[in-house]
């Protein structure tokens, strides 16, 4: 065998490779695709022919990303980046936005400067990456913040408190009885009353407002931008939101919350726990005092 018929077998190996690949494989010259492998084609839904008589590869990304792959295109076809490795939303052919990693480096195509890369569809990762990330801020129950995510917005919130020196407060508030429900009623009309709780709490207040269930039959709201003028307004309105709910819904039992406020100094150094320990006693204090 000599090292030509050698150099066609390689070749045509090659060309196999590409074609068979799981991985979207393409070549870009003049801002249109000059081939594209089956995969890419399915990726996008589209047959090849569709994709290599579109004026433009652009038609297939999406709106906001399209300066985005130009700048791309353009540093690669310079030779400023030797090769790019980003992310970049497509369209497919029924409309569906996807995700997609994309790798490229440059290279000639019958003697004039061109694009060859790969794509590869993360959309389903994607979405499990940002189903995961929720998951670790959010509350499964109620879809408010957990503790972990109220406490990463809340020393935020409280650190543009204090260098615009604001005065703010902080209310906490827990549903009275919620064991009794459970006893009585069962664990899942205990897990509704939580569940409307948290529905009272986002109606009563601005969704702008750091909301969170901290854990248990415990609640707390940051409200951005009220003084601590505002407080007797504050729970007032929750007050009369809370009735309205009773009033409105036949449940076997009465829907009940305490409340306490917690009040930030600009001038002292308080922490978001400590708030919300002030807070917590206000609310004892209330409920010993009924």
């Amino acid at each position: 065998m000599d090292v030509n018929s050698t150099s066609l077998i390689t070749l045509e190996g090659f060309r196999l490779l590409v074609e068979e690949s799981l991985t979207g494989i393409y070549l870009i010259q003049n801002d249109r695709l000059v081939y594209l492998n089956p995969r890419l084609a399915n990726i996008f839904g589209y047959t090849r022919q569709e994709m290599l008589d579109m004026p433009s590869v652009l038609s297939v990304v999406a709106p906001d990303d399209r300066t985005l792959v130009e700048d791309k295109l353009r540093q690669r076809l310079t030779g400023e980046i030797a090769n790019i490795e980003y992310t970049l939303r497509g369209i497919r052919k029924d409309g569906k936005v996807i995700t997609l990693d994309v790798r490229s480096v440059r290279t000639m195509h019958e003697g004039q400067p061109a694009v060859m890369g790969s794509m590869l569809d993360i959309t389903d990762r994607t979405r499990l990456e940002e189903r995961l990330h929720t998951l670790t801020l959010t509350d499964e129950l109620t879809g408010l913040y957990n503790r972990r995510g109220f406490g990463t917005l809340a020393e935020r919130h409280l650190e543009l408190a204090r260098r615009k020196g604001a005065e703010m407060l902080l209310i906490f508030a827990d549903i009275d009885g919620l064991k009794a429900i459970n006893d009585t009623h069962g664990h899942a009309a205990g897990d509704q009353a939580l569940v409307d709780a948290a529905s009272l709490l986002r109606t009563t207040y601005r969704s702008a407002d750091i909301i969170a269930r901290l854990g248990g039959d415990e609640f707390t709201v940051f409200p951005l931008e009220a003084s601590h003028q505002s407080a007797d307004l504050l729970l007032a309105r929750l007050t009369r939101n809370l009735n309205r709910e009773n009033a409105a819904h036949g449940r076997p039992y009465t829907l009940s919350l305490s409340v306490g406020v917690g009040r930030l100094d600009p001038v002292r150094c308080q922490t978001v726990q400590q708030v919300l320990e002030e807070a917590d006693r206000e609310l004892y204090e209330r409920k010993r005092g009924r």
